[in-house]
């Protein structure tokens, strides 16, 4: 099921589209009570948070590797909007997407495969 789910991740990527957990229960046609619950047991993690943080994954790979600007990241993320996009990240990192690309180098990604 993993492996579905980051399938339909780097499809919204390709697409510049934000994940949404309604599109996510019905590929794999589960209620989204019952996918969030498969997400609790499986992930310790709701499936909305889950994504999100592959939202903030997929924005700091593209801030390692690429000289895009923060609001094009924003956008290749799924973010809606460049104020979304800075507030998320800044929650998840404690620090702007500014900050973060200046305090690392393109290093290989832990275990994403954005490729």
């Amino acid at each position: 099921m993993l492996d579905t789910i980051e399938e339909y991740l780097a499809e919204c990527f390709r697409i510049e589209s934000p994940p949404r957990v309604g599109e996510l229960a019905e590929r794999f046609h589960l209620s989204r009570v019952t996918l969030n619950s498969w997400f609790r047991e499986q992930l310790d993690s709701t499936a909305a948070a889950y994504l999100k943080a592959r939202q903030v994954d997929y924005a700091k790979w593209l801030l390692e590797c690429t000289q895009l600007s923060a609001t094009s990241i924003a956008y290749r993320a799924g973010f809606g909007t460049r104020r979304t996009f800075f507030r998320l990240f800044r929650q998840a990192t404690e620090c702007t997407p500014a900050e973060y690309r200046g305090a690392v180098c393109c290093a290989a990604p832990r275990d994403l495969n954005f490729n």
